[in-house]
């Protein structure tokens, strides 16, 4: 009972006064993929994935700080799921959604460390339809938009023994919002293929009134062949944060982000119409408006496959 008194004092002063880090995903982390292709009439896809990021290290715009802040390292573990369906060859729809099997920060003082508790559970949904306004063939190049919306699995914030969670380790955002995509590709005769694609997501504020800053996606890809059923992708993708914003109006540490990352990604067709593959996430460039934990890492393999 005195362990849990303490822990719900700790986190009640954590979440009026820490410097909210940023310090894990929010929504549904992306499994490394840029562009599914379109999804032809009547056909269905489907993709399972996992994912695990790692975060260390204060930033203070892309100068690292030394020996600074409460928290030493944030991790998380994904799992997400994903799949479309080809109402025409032009109109498909599509979903996904994940849980997070772990997402925790950890700090520099052993007291604090001592009472360190995951939080877990289902993030978001989101619901979207793309459109191909030119067709998506090899030699010539494709253009496809989408619009979506996002809805969250719970909107009271997750407790542990009747306290809450710190708001940067909440498995959702308990909050609607909704979503721009653009796509771009062209495949040339020889199977590379280029792709370019733009995604927008715009928050609304939660139950308790608290908003999550808007994100802004954009991707580079290059993708092919290497040998028989073995393919590679290399994307570089920028991540683009605004601030969030309190319910008092106070102004946040975490400000918000500029990214620029690498992400490797390798795959091979197996039988029965399976594709593995392994991905990375690794960053070039780091850029924090405010002090924050900055993002190390992150990796996954996901298993995709095509239904009639």
């Amino acid at each position: 009972m005195k362990k849990a008194g303490l822990l719900a004092i700790i986190l009640l002063v954590l979440q009026q006064t820490v410097t909210f880090a940023q310090c894990c995903s929010m929504g549904n982390p992306l499994a490394g993929l840029t562009y599914s292709g379109n999804t032809g009439k009547g056909q269905f896809q489907l993709n399972v994935y996992f994912k695990h990021g790692f975060n260390e290290t204060y930033f203070r715009k892309n100068v690292r700080l030394i020996n600074y802040g409460l928290y030493s390292y944030s991790a998380y573990d994904f799992a997400g799921l994903a799949f479309s369906y080809g109402i025409s060859n032009r109109i498909s729809i599509e979903h996904e959604t994940g849980y997070y099997i772990r997402k925790e920060i950890h700090f520099n003082e052993p007291e604090l460390e001592a009472l360190v508790r995951s939080a877990y559970g289902l993030s978001n949904g989101i619901i979207s339809g793309r459109y191909q306004f030119l067709p998506d063939k090899p030699g010539r190049t494709g253009l496809a938009g989408g619009v979506g919306l996002r809805y969250p699995f719970r909107r009271d914030l997750f407790q542990i023994s009747n306290v809450e969670l710190p708001i940067e380790i909440q498995p959702s955002t308990g909050a609607f919002g909704v979503l721009f995509q653009l796509f771009v590709t062209h495949e040339l005769k020889s199977g590379i293929k280029f792709n370019f694609s733009q995604r927008s997501e715009f928050n609304f504020r939660n139950k308790y009134d608290y908003l999550y800053g808007n994100m802004h996606t954009s991707t580079i890809a290059v993708s092919g062949r290497l040998y028989r059923m073995l393919f590679a992708q290399f994307t570089i993708r920028n991540e683009y944060k605004r601030t969030d914003k309190s319910p008092t109006g106070a102004k946040l540490a975490s400000e918000g982000s500029d990214l620029i990352i690498a992400s490797p990604k390798l795959g091979m067709q197996l039988p029965k119409g399976l594709h593995l593959s392994v991905f990375g996430d690794f960053p070039l460039f780091k850029y924090y408006f405010g002090e924050q934990l900055s993002m190390q890492y992150a990796a996954g393999v996901s298993l995709s496959k095509a239904f009639k």
